[in-house]
């Protein structure tokens, strides 16, 4: 699997609250809640470290034994090559990690508020000859193969602090001779599509494969700055943080 990304903040007012990161034969990309400023999290850290700490231990659970990453503690679930068709291997993981942050940041700050550091979550990996993929909550992932571009968004559950949220997400498993590219987006990256209504799915692979990463961002950003105001496509943000991620499984 070879996997290139782009990531780009919304405002010079926040930081970028999305988050990205690799490891070989695996993917992640996480989306933080972007509350408006001022809001009281209830957290010293922030939506940023929080995406950025759930994305690290999340990956970290993913490869361990696949040969990547050693992570500190034991994944939740059942060990690599157990899994029976209709199981779900990442969802597991993803409550290990949420656990993982809630225990690191609980002694310092309120888990209890609505507003806790939240994020969506978007995975993939290869596990042999398979492609184990997750999404939850509003960012999106699209698998390319020989049937067409599949788009996957998980629902309206967020990962925060209790782990089982991680039980809404959409986890699924294909042969990876099915699937040609994977592509993990943010909903700052795919407003051409889904708001804009400029492209299509299928359109918005073929940028991505063509171009790469970084043209989609930069084409959504020059649409975005003919409507500053958010008057032709309402928006509550005119820029949000995007982020692309594509894995290409046969190159």
């Amino acid at each position: 699997m070879r996997v290139s990304w782009a990531t780009d903040q919304g405002s010079p007012l926040r930081p970028n609250e999305d988050f990205v990161a690799a490891a070989p034969g695996a993917v992640v990309v996480l989306d933080g809640c972007g509350l408006p400023l001022g809001t009281d999290l209830g957290c010293v850290h922030g939506t940023a470290w929080y995406a950025r700490s759930l994305g690290m231990r999340l990956l970290s659970r993913l490869v361990d034994g696949l040969g990547g990453v050693p992570q500190a503690a034991p994944p939740v679930g059942p060990p690599e090559g157990a899994h029976r068709p209709g199981e779900r291997p990442l969802v597991a993981r993803l409550a290990g990690a949420i656990a993982d942050v809630a225990a690191s940041h609980r002694a310092t700050c309120d888990l209890r508020r609505p507003t806790t550091p939240a994020a969506t979550v978007l995975a993939a990996r290869v596990r042999g000859d398979l492609v184990d993929y997750l999404v939850l909550a509003d960012s999106t992932l699209l698998l390319d193969g020989p049937g067409g571009v599949r788009e996957i968004t998980g629902g309206p559950y967020y990962a925060a602090a209790d782990p089982a949220a991680a039980e809404h997400a959409i986890n699924g498993t294909v042969p990876l001779r099915e699937v040609r590219d994977a592509f993990l987006l943010t909903d700052g990256a795919t407003r051409l599509a889904d708001r804009f209504g400029l492209t299509d799915w299928p359109g918005l692979a073929r940028t991505v494969r063509r171009e790469g990463p970084e043209a989609l961002i930069a084409r959504t950003r020059e649409v975005e700055r003919t409507d500053p105001e958010a008057t032709r496509w309402p928006r509550s943000k005119p820029h949000d943080d995007a982020t692309v991620a594509h894995c290409a499984f046969s190159f």
